[in-house]
């Protein structure tokens, strides 16, 4: 969630969600506070093309990329995750994201 895996091309949830994974503006979602059937069920419309975003769709990348096992790992642990009280999405993301995304964000080069 932190730190990805770069040999399989998935960065780290926190590199495109915010730091606090609280998200970030305008179209980044926060994942915390979310159940964990909530965020294996959206892992599994991304993978079966049920879910979609704007070209490149990069979190159906990411989810095609995940095996059950992980997605299972990364729902659980994430769900796990105490909401901070503070609970506002970022205002923008601190480094160019890792992916190219239909969000029109850039990814790094």
């Amino acid at each position: 969630m932190r730190q990805g895996d770069p040999a399989r091309g998935v960065p780290a949830c926190s590199a495109c969600h915010g730091a606090a994974m609280t998200g970030v503006q305008p179209g980044m979602p926060g994942l915390l506070g979310l159940s964990r059937d909530y965020l294996v069920a959206q892992m599994g419309a991304w993978r079966n093309g049920l879910r979609q975003a704007r070209a490149p769709d990069c979190m159906a990348r990411v989810a095609r990329a995940l095996s059950e096992e992980d997605v299972a790992a990364m729902a659980l642990w994430l769900s796990s995750q105490p909401l901070p009280a503070d609970a506002k999405p970022a205002a923008t993301v601190a480094q160019p994201l890792p992916l190219d995304c239909g969000s029109g964000l850039r990814a790094r080069p």
